[in-house]
């Protein structure tokens, strides 16, 4: 079949949003719950959420399951519209989490490496001022990071169903705190398969630099092997952190 070209330089357009929720959303799913669970044991059983990062709303979901009031906050508005169609009883709004003015909250929870996708230290810094912000005293902030890895690598990622394919270049440079993903999704549309290009850069920090900008915006703050006793891997951590 031919192909229809579509180069989408924007973070998550519409059909690697549609793929990513509906096909690669297993770390999202294994992960909600045992986020929501070290909320609990920190003490924050009830109030609101905000989910930073949101995608399609699984971890919002969850939280109204569990009774909490949540609010997802996502760059992309393919996701938000995903979100939307998902959870009906939770609040979402686009934006970033470092321009957006978030609303007051008891706690906040970015799951799937969502802060790695700002391009800076400096904007790392200014979200968490942002997060500080917003969140009550005693409020509690849980977010998964990647780590560089010990050497530069490039990889490539294929996965494809009955009427999609997904490629992706995977470039990590740790020199220079950077990791590139060139993303190629095929989505059919009618006879032909629609082309769409994506380009996400991402900054990463270890994690003990990334705590320190947590304490310099005003945090208490431990690094994490994983959520809930479950460790992520060599190359990422958890970072939990509360507003004294």
């Amino acid at each position: 079949m031919r192909h229809v070209p579509l180069k989408n330089r924007s973070l998550y357009g519409s059909d690697l949003a549609f793929l990513h929720h509906h096909y690669y959303s297993g770390f999202v799913d294994s992960a909600a719950p045992r986020a929501i669970s070290m909320l609990q044991k920190a003490g924050i059983r009830a109030g609101t959420v905000c989910d930073l990062g949101c995608g399609g709303g699984q971890l919002s979901e969850l939280l109204l399951e569990a009774g909490y009031q949540a609010t997802g906050i996502d760059i992309s508005p393919a996701m938000i519209r995903l979100a939307r169609q998902r959870v009906k009883n939770a609040r979402f709004l686009q934006g970033s989490v470092t321009d957006l003015t978030l609303p007051p909250c008891d706690a906040a929870i970015a799951i799937g490496e969502v802060f790695n996708y700002l391009p800076s230290a400096a904007a790392m810094r200014k979200a968490f001022r942002n997060v500080f912000r917003a969140l009550r005293s005693g409020g509690v902030f849980i977010f998964d990071i990647k780590e560089p890895l010990p050497e530069k690598q490039t990889r490539v990622a294929a996965q494809a169903g009955r009427d999609w394919a997904l490629l992706a270049e995977i470039e990590e440079d740790p020199a220079h705190n950077r990791l590139t993903r060139t993303i190629h999704t095929f989505r059919r549309a009618g006879h032909v398969y629609r082309r769409e290009i994506e380009i996400h850069r991402q900054c990463v920090l270890p994690a003990k630099q990334v705590a320190q900008m947590l304490k310099s915006a005003g945090f208490i703050t431990r690094v994490l092997k994983g959520y809930a006793e479950h460790p992520l891997g060599r190359d990422r951590k958890v970072l939990l952190a509360r507003k004294p």
